[in-house]
């Protein structure tokens, strides 16, 4: 058997464990499905991990650092030109692929995905909270975009915390309602109907303006 070093043998564990975790459910899975889908012993996957839930502990972590990676890169990269230069329909696509770069981070893995908003929830106290660290991080990332966008001349005024609490907890809302259905999630279609409400909202153009 060739040699694999600790870091790639841990990430393979967790890879496999998201897996067993999607599929089984956290709480009919256990440490030997985990190593059974690994090829490894029990004792290998205790000299990474203490139990069950220390692999489940390390799989959201993961996430939580994906997304603090994401908004430390947002820092640095988003600019909008002048509003004067964009059409309506070109800023709504444009708030749609911004939209959808912060929740595939999470969405785009079924196996995360399930976790984060099935399997993970209610377990204890430590899971909660690293639950609630990856929402606030993710509210934090849409919240910056759209004081951002408010700021360029592009939005109205607003409360950027609640819209951003809104957009995210509304689209795991509607993750969370395809996970029951038989086929993938959708995240194009979930992108684009939270970026036609928080833009445009729900009203028919043939209203007569104020």
């Amino acid at each position: 058997m060739s040699y694999m070093r600790s870091e790639a043998r841990q990430r393979q564990i967790l890879s496999c464990a998201k897996k067993v975790f999607a599929e089984r459910g956290y709480h009919a899975a256990n440490v030997s499905h985990i190593c059974a889908a690994a090829g490894i012993g029990r004792g290998t996957l205790y000299q990474y991990f203490s139990n069950k839930q220390a692999v489940l502990t390390a799989i959201l972590r993961e996430t939580l650092e994906r997304v603090r990676a994401l908004m430390l890169q947002q820092s640095r990269s988003i600019t909008y030109p002048p509003p004067e230069q964009f059409s309506r329909a070109t800023a709504i696509k444009v708030s749609a692929r911004q939209l959808r770069r912060v929740l595939e981070v999470v969405f785009d893995d079924a196996d995360t995905l399930r976790i984060l908003l099935r399997e993970a929830v209610g377990l204890d106290q430590q899971v909660e909270s690293i639950l609630a660290e990856i929402d606030d991080a993710l509210i934090a990332i849409v919240e910056h975009d759209l004081r951002l966008a408010h700021a360029s001349g592009y939005i109205r005024d607003l409360d950027a915390r609640a819209v951003a609490t809104m957009i995210v907890g509304g689209v795991e809302k509607l993750g969370l309602a395809a996970l029951r259905g038989e086929g993938p999630v959708d995240l194009d279609g979930l992108v684009r109907e939270a970026t036609n409400l928080h833009a445009i909202g729900t009203f028919s153009d043939r209203l007569q303006p104020d």
